[in-house]
């Protein structure tokens, strides 16, 4: 799901037939129960705050295609430029030779390097650990942290945001998104938390249900029953966090074959964490101006507190949280399976 991170959003366009439809699906979800399936990672009385849609791939298999890339390109150019230093050297071509085709590798080398930098690498690295989205409940407004490059921090109110469920070019990935309008026209959008495939929209429903509950009727709502208050996602780079990410991002089957493919599957698993390390790693944690900061100081200091966890799913060693969290996820994927509340997408 690269649209909305690698790629812009398509904007200056009027509102599709099916974002339409979505919008109003919406508006049915009711019947789920409230989740924001890890895309939560603070929350409390006066704010949450979310992940967006690139979270899933921060890291992941294009970085390291495209660093080996560019490791190849290096050894490439550095392997012919010895070999051609050999022969000028030894007299066997002549400094004009040398330098033409040390000049013609070394544009290769660079240009490649660069292309695959603007292409993929520069969204990873020397960016942000996350992009997060915060609303705040009590002033009823969206905050949507964005680099500068990108337009800076976007402040929207809650309600003026043209809220609809928003499909990649394939039309089979899924994520809820919010448009900002002129009229009928596009002229921003934003996505929040994981993008999923089609058949998990139930999925977008159960988290759409719960910013609604929460902006609109308060943190109680958005975690009705006891073994809700809890939040699964850590945005803090570790190893061991690393490997959650890439190892739930793999195709389930692979996962499932990891011993008979075991030659395979280690290596390629070590190497995609080590990459989204690095990655992380060079990346700034988001911090969000003052102005927002001031806004959302709580002031019912203790009140509707979660606990942040260190790592990912650190308490679902709980029971009660993972017997809670897969009634969720059974209930939610009935009432999809059924049809309630997914007429028209």
């Amino acid at each position: 799901m690269m649209l909305g991170w690698t790629r812009p959003f398509h904007v200056g366009r009027r509102i599709s037939q099916e974002e339409m439809r979505s919008h109003f699906l919406l508006q049915k979800a009711s019947s789920y129960l409230p989740d924001p399936y890890g895309a939560l990672i603070r929350f409390n009385s006066e704010f949450c705050e979310m992940i967006d849609c690139s979270e899933r791939q921060r890291g992941m298999a294009k970085t390291l295609v495209c660093l080996l890339g560019i490791f190849a390109l290096s050894a490439c150019g550095i392997s012919i430029f010895f070999m051609l230093l050999s022969d000028y050297l030894s007299q066997a071509i002549d400094a004009i030779f040398f330098l033409f085709f040390t000049f013609v590798f070394a544009v290769v080398v660079v240009g490649g390097g660069w292309l695959l930098w603007r292409m993929h690498l520069r969204y990873d690295f020397f960016s942000w650990t996350y992009f997060p989205v915060r609303f705040n409940r009590v002033l009823g407004k969206v905050f949507v942290f964005r680099s500068k490059r990108l337009g800076g921090i976007l402040v929207l109110d809650w309600g003026d945001v043209y809220w609809h469920i928003g499909t990649d070019e394939s039309g089979e990935i899924c994520t809820l998104r919010g448009h900002v309008l002129d009229g009928s026209t596009i002229v921003d959008t934003f996505s929040v938390g994981n993008f999923f495939h089609r058949d998990e929209v139930y999925r977008i429903l159960s988290l759409w249900c719960f910013l609604e509950k929460y902006m609109e009727h308060g943190p109680q709502d958005a975690a009705p029953a006891s073994g809700d208050e809890f939040i699964y996602y850590s945005t803090r780079v570790s190893f061991r966090n690393c490997l959650v990410r890439v190892v739930s991002n793999l195709p389930p089957l692979l996962v499932s074959l990891r011993h008979k493919l075991f030659f395979f599957y280690y290596p390629l698993v070590f190497s995609l964490v080590l990459t989204q390390w690095l990655a992380l790693k060079s990346c700034r944690e988001p911090k969000w101006p003052d102005f927002v900061e001031s806004s959302c100081v709580s002031h019912a200091e203790g009140t509707f507190v979660w606990t942040e966890p260190e790592r990912i799913g650190q308490f679902l060693s709980d029971d009660l949280f993972y017997k809670r969290l897969l009634e969720k996820e059974s209930f939610n994927k009935s009432v999809f399976e059924s049809g309630s509340g997914f007429v028209g997408f």
